[in-house]
């Protein structure tokens, strides 16, 4: 109690400092400085990613949605918001690493990020070989037309191929993908932002040779899944032969019993991916079912046009393995800065990117898609909404992704997701594609947003990191 009070009146310059700890002050404000420059450095890249995945975009929604049609189109949205859910089937176990290497990169332990990376990586190895043979054995069986709602007989006969190409690259990306989370934990995802870039540049001349060369849907899959998968492969090798080869993965480190700690704080990674994934790409799986796959492009259009707005979350994600490395310093104090600073940050750029895309984008829609959807109407105002809430949630993440809140913080984002699923159904029963995205807005406005800020507050307090 008295060396809280005696660090709170140092804080509020009501103390002078000990000169014991002013070499560790000095050492502090040396690694404070250090996180913010990795952290610019990080969202820096992060935005140049961005704008690369923008120009494909650019280029790709108009030539790929007049190419392909507006059923093929959608089925193509469909097919991709259905099996990003897999990708999640890696069971939280990639973000359970990142968490632990940004934990040992703290503790400056090296043996331990050595075990977690080969821990990581084989579960993963394990778990996309799985997905693969319940691929295999399950394909035939499965009515892939009705599955997404189409109904013409060429997209029909294309729903099962394209499936299967987009599931076997998203599998392999899992083990593969180990490289990102240590890159990410180490404060160096910049790395691995500038190799995405590069896989987003391959995908995009893979969809101009697939489409003049008049290929198949199944081909145009391959074509922008593959090349992000080949980048991330290159990306691993690099790391593990040249920049980091002590952390190469290695059957003699793994531990069952570290392997089973990795797996249960996975498991929290997990559900809160399964809850992210409902209120981040739910809507076009609920619009298809519910609505029919022709209604789904229109929609998606619009969401890739203020999907450009999504720019504050990543300056966001960098901040999480920041934040985790810092409290396991016990450095508290810039924990309680960088909270206040990204939840400003967060909501402030991203009402100055939905303003600007709500006034552009009628002329973005009749552009890409050749449809004046006229004067501003509800959808687009929720969309404008849309990219407020996704940097607001990007920031809680980045908060809120510590051992210490982490279950606290999934009672509230399980509740806002579900609520919002429910809210997405029930409009979209009733014909609304306005209401289905203002499912998400009403779930996690009333549910989400007061109660996650409170605890983002107290998520940095020495307190509750000791409870």
């Amino acid at each position: 109690m008295v060396a809280a009070l005696r660090r709170w009146g140092v804080e509020k310059g009501l103390l002078e400092e000990p000169i014991e700890d002013l070499a560790f002050s000095a050492a502090s404000r040396a690694r404070s400085r250090h996180r913010y420059k990795r952290a610019t450095i990080n969202g820096m890249t992060s935005l140049l990613a961005k704008v690369v995945v923008l120009t494909t975009t650019i280029v790709s929604v108009p030539l790929t949605y007049h190419y392909l049609g507006t059923e093929r189109y959608g089925l193509w949205m469909t097919i991709t918001s259905f099996v990003l859910f897999l990708g999640f089937a890696d069971l939280g176990v990639g973000n359970g690493l990142t968490a632990s290497i940004a934990a040992a990169d703290g503790r400056e332990d090296r043996q331990e990020a050595r075990r977690e990376v080969s821990c990581g990586f084989f579960l993963l190895l394990m778990i996309a070989g799985t997905l693969l043979i319940g691929l295999a054995i399950c394909y035939p069986f499965v009515p892939w037309a009705k599955l997404y709602g189409a109904k013409t007989l060429l997209a029909g006969r294309e729903a099962g191929p394209a499936s299967v190409a987009l599931i076997v690259c998203t599998a392999l990306s899992m083990p593969a993908g180990t490289v990102l989370r240590i890159q990410l934990g180490y404060q160096e995802g910049y790395i691995g932002d500038l190799w995405n870039a590069g896989g987003n540049t391959l995908a995009l001349i893979g969809i101009i040779l697939a489409t003049r060369m008049h290929g198949s849907l199944p081909i145009l899959v391959c074509a922008v899944a593959g090349a992000p998968l080949f980048a991330t492969t290159v990306n691993c090798i690099t790391q593990f032969f040249s920049v980091r080869p002590w952390l190469r993965p290695r059957i003699a480190l793994f531990e069952t019993k570290a392997a089973l700690h990795l797996a249960s704080v996975g498991s929290l990674f997990f559900l809160q991916q399964c809850f992210g994934l409902i209120y981040y790409v739910s809507d076009y799986i609920v619009i298809s079912r519910v609505m029919g796959a022709s209604h789904v492009a229109n929609y998606a259009v619009l969401q890739k046009i203020f999907s450009i707005g999504l720019v504050a979350q990543y300056f966001m994600v960098p901040l999480w393995p920041a934040i985790g490395e810092a409290i396991a310093r016990r450095d508290f104090l810039w924990a309680r800065k960088i909270v206040r600073r990204a939840i400003a940050f967060s909501i402030g750029l991203g009402v100055v990117c939905a303003t600007i895309l709500l006034l552009l984008s009628r002329y973005l829609m009749k552009r890409w898609s050749g449809i004046d959807v006229g004067a501003v109407d509800l959808t687009r105002i929720g969309f404008a909404i849309w990219v407020v809430l996704v940097g607001y949630v990007a920031a809680m993440n980045a908060i809120l992704n510590q051992p210490a809140v982490m279950r606290r913080h999934l009672v509230f984002f399980g509740s806002a997701s579900i609520a919002s699923l429910l809210l997405k159904i029930e409009f979209a029963r009733h014909g609304s594609l306005a209401g289905v995205i203002w499912g998400t807005i009403l779930g996690f406005g009333t549910i989400y947003v007061v109660p996650a800020t409170r605890l983002a507050f107290r998520s940095v307090s020495e307190e509750m990191v000791s409870a």
